[in-house]
């Protein structure tokens, strides 16, 4: 069986054959039965649950990590009692000729004594605490052989929910579903049970402990998303994609962004993925994957309190319309009304995500996957002045709640709504087809005064107007044939893909170059209630990509080679309703990656490889000829080990990123492309299960980022926000003794390290004019009471405790001079979830 099946669940995994006392219900031996074929092809269990005491009980289903090789039974059975504590009897005729099947991993000491007798024809029994060994006859003490019952076996996919912090599976490196130690390139999986434990409130927050990322360059800014990856970053680049498909977005301030309660898991490919994702930015994506329907019944009701007066209202649920499974359903929706830390801000939000799959046969699956989201409110987006936030200023700090804008001239108001659908239809045993769509339209409308500068009394900041109306709406294409097959020795699974990207912008944007002035030691609001405004941009954009790709991916024994190829074509096509001038850009690129890992018996996995990636770059140069796309280059060497004896997932890896045809822009008429800029660095990331009950994830990152080609002052220096060294850890453990029974505590650290912030004109020497952002450490803690073990009536209720930079530091994030923002103080939130 392939190892990449790109389907939610593994037809056939065996034919059961069910043993089952006839003083055991019908229905859970049944259960039993079906959830053995999980795990094991072909088990005969005799179910005799009801006569095992509870302390026994206990023990049985307590977790080990078992390393029992095949054997000769007696001896498994010896080896299984010195691993889990318990011993086990059988008689010797009975044990005589018979193999004990291997048996390795981290499971209840039940599961593994099931594994060790898989396909033997014996079966266990248990009273009080005695197990014993017997062998299956039919009739015999009211014991019944059932009919062969055919069952599927589940297994992680790429789309699916995962059990804890560690993901073992990923689509996102190679568009098919693919083990992460067979993926020659460092991917990090962020799971919804992280999202939960660290209450995470958006998609950038929950990247906060993922290696390679600069998660929060905009500080306690949250209007979008846009964390940099290995060195490399911008606002105005794409790096947002759900489900595999690129996020449209606008030329402005058209951004979407992604409800982070709506996504199962959070991935982020690290380096250049233009092979099969098209124009990208050379540090890597993130990949949000939306909840999806689910064939068993669940639900939950969250209700969040918190800080700046959070109010949060929270559900999804989701299970079978069709008694045969064929149509499933889930419905998630959320509200939110929050102030900020800054005074005269909110964030608000109505987000609901239905979702619909319908299998009319075991072959075809039709999963339509939409959303609508209004954010009548963003939270604040304003600037600060360097000096009095980087820089110390003779009048003191600005304080942490200063709003440099005004509500009298402020708006924020956007509306996101997407539909579309992923389909998938296996043909025969090699051939599947998928084809994945999208429509995203976007409406923004925003009001705001921003800082321009700092008055000569060192504490008036000028300020300028800026209003813009703003829509995109477009569509996103994926189709896909995947051949899985081989040839003699060698098996393959090739992609052939046909990717189209459609966006049609509309932007219109007003803006005064004098706005009243704000005095940030006694600030007076609702004073900007007359200002002049100017058109600055009036433009209609459409851009359209198109890409053909293909890709392979061999597997040779313990070897894994991937080798890919994609050709793009790009146009942009610009109309300046101001000068009534149409500029047209046409665009190619090829791409190509190459990989190969090297999968040893133990779980060490060295890899190897090279990737390309291209982004196109709008407007003409200063001699007026058109732009071409900037190219990079990346070799990646690492390390990936995955446990055979507990759940883990290491990844340690050197990058080199190689980026050219970088523009360096003098000033807005003055723009040349000779820029470069090289990015090399060492990541290591940790998801250990230390226990069943204990989890831990650390992150360290070292990145030696540089422009080594410059018309401009920053030659030499490392990129804006871009951060030397960022390191984190994070532990958690759920309590299941004596008092504290049903408590989860955790805690983390995060250090995020001096950044350059910019550079100020009027600095006396070049050292001067660099502005550089202090590090920071940040500490954040967590509880969690599960509040069933009180009783019945609050069965599926627990109760969370989260607190973010617990110690309440006061850190600054910069992307230019007088482009200034501090991050979040201490931030409380109190949760409420009933789950079903």
């Amino acid at each position: 069986m392939s190892k990449r099946m790109g389907f939610d669940v593994i037809k056939g995994v065996g034919i059961c054959f069910g043993v089952v006392n006839r003083h055991v219900a019908a229905a859970g031996a049944l259960a039993l039965t079906t959830a053995l074929c999980t795990v094991y092809p072909v088990i005969q269990v005799r179910a005799q649950e009801a006569s095992m005491s509870s302390e026994f009980s206990e023990k049985f289903r307590a977790e080990h990590d078992f390393d029992i090789p095949a054997q000769v039974l007696t001896d498994a059975l010896v080896a299984f009692g010195q691993q889990s504590g318990i011993q086990v009897t059988v008689n010797g005729d009975i044990a005589q000729g018979v193999s004990a099947s291997a048996v390795q991993g981290r499971m209840p000491s039940e599961d593994a004594l099931r594994g060790l007798l898989s396909g033997s024809g014996l079966f266990y029994t248990i009273s009080r605490s005695t197990v014993a060994i017997e062998r299956i006859t039919e009739g015999a003490d009211g014991a019944t052989l059932l009919d062969p019952v055919m069952v599927e076996g589940r297994m992680e996919t790429a789309t699916g929910p995962v059990d804890g912090y560690v993901a073992t599976r990923s689509a996102a490196g190679t568009k098919t579903d693919t083990p992460l130690i067979e993926t020659p390139q460092s991917v990090s999986v962020v799971t919804r049970d992280q999202v939960e434990i660290q209450q995470a409130q958006s998609i950038t927050q929950s990247l906060r402990y993922t290696s390679g990322v600069a998660a929060e360059v905009r500080g306690s800014a949250s209007r979008y998303d846009i964390p940099y990856i290995r060195g490399f970053g911008s606002p105005s680049d794409p790096v947002q994609y759900q489900d595999g498909l690129n996020m449209l977005r606008g030329p402005g301030y058209a951004f979407p962004q992604t409800e982070a309660y709506g996504v199962e898991r959070v991935e982020v490919l690290k380096g250049p993925a233009s092979t099969t994702y098209g124009s990208a930015m050379p540090g890597g994506l993130v990949n949000a994957v939306s909840k999806r329907p689910t064939e068993q019944e669940r639900g939950e009701v969250e209700v969040l309190v918190g800080s700046h007066d959070r109010y949060q209202l929270a559900t999804d649920v989701s299970g079978p319309v069709t008694e045969d499974n064929s149509l499933l359903y889930r419905f998630v929706a959320l509200g939110r009304d929050s102030e900020t830390q800054v005074v005269n801000t909110k964030e608000q939000r109505v987000y609901v995500a239905p979702a619909l799959t319908w299998k009319p046969t075991d072959d075809t699956t039709l999963t339509m996957l939409t959303h609508y989201q209004r954010d009548p409110e963003g939270g604040y987006y304003g600037i600060l002045p360097t000096v009095g936030t980087v820089w110390s200023s003779s009048a003191g700090a600005i304080p942490r709640s200063f709003n440099d804008g005004d509500p009298a001239f402020s708006d924020f108001d956007r509306e996101q709504f997407s539909v579309g659908y992923e389909f998938e239809h296996v043909l025969n045993d090699i051939w599947a087809f998928r084809h994945n769509l999208r429509y995203l339209d976007i409406d923004v409308s925003t009001k705001d005064i921003a800082t321009l500068s700092l008055a000569a009394d060192g504490h008036t900041i000028n300020r300028y107007a800026l209003t813009t109306d703003e829509q995109t709406r477009g569509v996103a294409s994926d189709l896909q044939a995947q051949a899985d097959f081989a040839t003699g020795m060698i098996g393959h699974t090739a992609l052939f893909g046909f990717d189209y990207k459609y966006s049609d912008s509309s932007q219109y944007r007003l803006y005064g170059a004098t706005a009243p002035t704000i005095d940030y030691l006694d600030p007076v609001y609702g004073v900007a209630t007359s200002i002049s405004l100017s058109p600055f941009v009036d433009q209609d954009q459409t851009i359209s990509q198109s890409g053909l790709y293909v890709q392979d991916q061999l597997d040779i024994g313990n070897w894994n080679f991937l080798v890919g190829g994609r050709y793009d074509a790009v146009q942009t096509v610009t109309d300046n309703n101001r000068t009534n001038v149409r500029q047209t850009q046409n665009d190619d690129a090829f791409s190509w990656k190459a990989g190969a890992v090297y999968n040893f018996e133990n779980g060490i996995a060295p890899y190897v490889s090279y990737a390309t990636s291209y982004l196109p770059v709008s407007g003409t140069d200063f001699n007026g000829d058109a732009m071409d796309p900037t190219t990079a280059k990346q070799y990646e060497v690492g390390l990936k080990y995955e446990p055979t004896s507990f759940d883990a997932l290491f990844t340690l890896a050197y990058f080199d990123i190689t980026q050219e045809d970088v523009v360096s822009q003098i000033n807005p008429n003055q723009r040349y492309q000779t820029g470069e800029v090289q990015s090399k660095g060492v990541e290591f990331e940790a998801k250990v299960a230390l226990t069943s009950q204990t989890n831990a994830i650390a992150n360290f990152t070292f990145t030696d980022a540089e422009v080594t080609k410059s018309v401009v002052n920053d030659l030499g220096d490392a990129p804006i926000a871009i951060p030397d060294m960022t390191a984190s850890l994070w532990l958690d453990h759920e309590f299941d003794r004596g008092l504290i029974n049903g408590l989860t505590i955790g805690g983390g650290v995060r250090y995020v390290g001096e950044t350059v912030g910019g550079y100020s004109p009027n600095a006396a020497s070049a050292s001067a004019r660099r502005i550089d952002v202090p590090g920071y450490t940040l500490f954040d803690a967590m509880m969690r009471y599960d509040l069933g073990v009180l009783g019945n009536n609050l069965e599926n209720v627990s109760a969370q405790l989260n607190v973010t930079n617990l110690a309440d530091e006061t850190y600054v994030t910069c992307l230019s001079n007088n482009f200034c923002n501090y991050g979040n103080g201490r931030t409380v939130y109190v949760s409420l979830k009933y789950a079903w």
